[in-house]
């Protein structure tokens, strides 16, 4: 049955370098056109960059919303004085419909990515380039693409498959209908395995910093298998980042959000942000701090208070999920008590910088941290069986001795560092990367991952709106349909079978 066709269409029939060749049947030799463009490295090169482009948008704008508010890690302060941001309130707590321009942003930031990917990869075989660099580029747009479907299928299920570059509305029309969710899989870990094979290790000057590395790609194929339950697949995977000896943990866990160690030893990819009026900049310090922070230390000017302000802001279950001594809470939070309702209402440290202009700061957003890959095989380990003092349990303890905890272990004579089994090493991790990767949108993935989401996500909003109710105003349906899938965007319309 056919439903809607809307902007989705539009914009993977029209997207950057596909338009059609008898547009006005001109190719001026001093534009770039689909006719004398992606030709050479060069171009390839301008292409590529393109590609990584609009993950700049997604996370400044909706990725945060989505992966780590709609967790039980994050949720917002009510402004009563300025109501536009419902939009996010809703996110939140699980009111979202299908209008939601949050939700639809998302969408559309991914399908542009795909669209470039598409298009160079399209491109890339009858350009005359030298090998390596024919391969870096496939690399790093099969990557891409598979990361862009990667999170489009956690966060919607089924959505359209379009692996090919669209030059027309009726190929489009061939596109949009939604595929079913083992196919997009099946595509993520093909491109995935590309770009394994084709990305290299490193790569040589400070231009190429944030481009994705073979490392890279592996953190994310395992990832990909780890969501399958296919530990046996993603074990080796995360093995050979280790044993390439191409990341660390940095000694201060505090050096993974400073943004003078920025792409340091322990990041395997983050988005890249240059401050300025380039429009290249982030905003996330401006965006996470409370709109009724009246003081300018933490962002050199003083807040602009209204609906712009004050979201992913530290829950209590948060806050409770630090141990005593664990040194990643002052590094990631900074205390505050709310002067509109007396209440404490931290707020995330880790984005935390100044500028020269108010939110607009060079503040990167980490994807993949080396930290995480040891989180990671520690769970891998521990599914394909539980063995006391394993492997499974030096990963997980070298995390918590950066942290300046002591180890878990079998048999521990206190109660809290003692594992008795594989549900209390499950436990464990689960815990562990809570506050490892707390506000980088890992929590709710790991939620919908493990199968944990509803009953967590349950509680947590029973004791929010306990929370919140003394001090302002709580939509009677919050927490009450706790959805594992967004509701598929209004604007983006398929073709339905």
């Amino acid at each position: 049955m056919k439903k809607y066709i809307y902007v989705f269409l539009v914009l993977i029939a029209c997207g950057t370098w596909s338009c059609k060749k008898d547009y006005l049947n001109l190719q001026p030799a001093d534009t770039q056109n689909t006719t004398n463009f992606f030709k050479t490295k060069a171009q390839f090169i301008q292409a590529v960059n393109g590609a990584y482009a609009p993950l700049q948008g997604l996370y400044n704008g909706s990725f945060w919303a989505m992966g780590e508010m709609r967790s039980d890690n994050t949720s917002y302060e009510f402004d009563p004085y300025d109501r536009s941001g419902t939009n996010k309130e809703e996110i939140d707590e699980f009111r979202e419909l299908n209008n939601n321009d949050m939700v639809g942003a998302f969408f559309d930031a991914s399908y542009t990515g795909i669209g470039r990917c598409n298009a160079i990869l399209a491109r890339l075989p009858a350009a005359k380039l030298d090998a390596a660099v024919a391969d870096t580029i496939a690399g790093q747009a099969s990557f891409l693409r598979a990361f862009n479907y990667f999170n489009l299928v956690r966060m919607f299920g089924r959505v359209p498959l379009v692996l090919n570059e669209v030059a027309s509305v009726s190929e489009a029309y061939k596109v949009a209908t939604k595929a079913e969710v083992a196919a997009v899989y099946a595509a993520i870990i093909a491109d995935a395995q590309v770009a394994v094979a084709k990305l290299p290790v490193a790569y040589a000057g400070a231009a190429n910093k944030g481009r994705v590395t073979k490392g890279t790609a592996e953190t994310m194929l395992a990832e990909v298998y780890m969501t399958q339950k296919k530990f046996d697949l993603a074990i080796p995977l995360l093995r050979n980042i280790i044993a390439s000896n191409a990341y660390s943990l940095n000694t201060d866990y505090a050096d993974n959000f400073d943004i003078t160690k920025e792409n340091g030893p322990e990041s395997i990819f983050e988005i890249q942000y240059i401050e300025g009026s380039n429009g290249l900049g982030s905003d996330f310090v401006d965006t996470f701090i409370p709109w009724d922070y009246y003081d300018s230390d933490v962002t050199g000017f003083e807040i602009a208070n209204g609906a712009q302000n004050g979201w992913n802001i530290p829950t209590q279950d948060l806050v409770n999920a630090y141990e005593d001594g664990d040194n990643r809470k002052d590094a990631s939070l900074i205390e505050f008590t709310s002067d509109e309702y007396g209440v404490d209402l931290p707020f995330i440290k880790k984005f935390a910088t100044t500028s020269a202009v108010q939110g607009v700061t060079g503040k990167n957003f980490p994807v993949y941290r080396y930290a995480d890959v040891y989180l990671m095989l520690a769970e891998c380990l521990n599914e394909q069986g539980f063995v006391g003092g394993g492997d499974a349990f030096k990963y997980l303890n070298l995390v918590r001795e950066r942290a300046g905890l002591a180890a878990k272990s079998v048999g521990n004579d206190d109660a809290a560092l003692n594992i008795s089994g594989q549900d209390g090493f499950r436990d464990a991790i689960a815990h562990e990367r809570q506050v490892e990767l707390a506000f980088e949108n890992h929590r709710w993935f790991d939620l919908l991952r493990t199968g944990k989401a509803v009953a967590v996500m349950t509680a947590h909003g029973a004791r929010e709106k306990a929370f919140k109710k003394p001090y302002w105003n709580v939509n009677s349906a919050a927490y009450s349909n706790i959805r594992l899938l967004f509701q598929y965007p209004l604007t983006e319309g398929t073709l339905e079978h």
